[in-house]
């Protein structure tokens, strides 16, 4: 999706919104350690995909499934507490860039020559 000033300013805003959507509209008991990292709206505002990261991979997964099942309720209380024309249809996605990152950061760990202590 383009990226506009706008739809990053409605993105921030729906992010927002939705923690609160999650906080106390919509009881997940496994949202505790995952978070919203993306907001992104496309260009009419009527698709947002929301990206969810977490601290193992395999519940945030199973987290995400289970709110794309339940997207029409959370869509419905994301209506409530935005203000606009119209409420964007929800696309809940995992998220992994901390994944990779990590996962990057392993291999340069790996590839890169110890450093000899300073001590010694």
């Amino acid at each position: 999706m383009r990226k506009t000033r706008r739809t990053a300013k409605v993105g921030e805003s729906i992010r927002d919104a939705l923690v609160e959507v999650f906080r106390h509209d919509v009881k997940t008991p496994q949202l505790g350690l995952s978070s919203i990292t993306e907001v992104e709206v496309s260009p009419d505002l009527h698709y947002a995909r929301v990206f969810i990261s977490g601290l193992k991979e395999d519940e945030t997964k199973a987290l995400v499934a289970g709110l794309q099942q339940a997207r029409g309720r959370i869509r419905h209380a994301l209506g409530r507490r935005i203000h606009l024309r119209y409420t964007p249809e929800l696309d809940f996605r995992y998220d992994e860039t901390t994944m990779r990152a990590s996962r990057i950061e392993s291999l340069l760990q790996e590839v890169m020559p110890k450093k000899p202590e300073e001590n010694e």
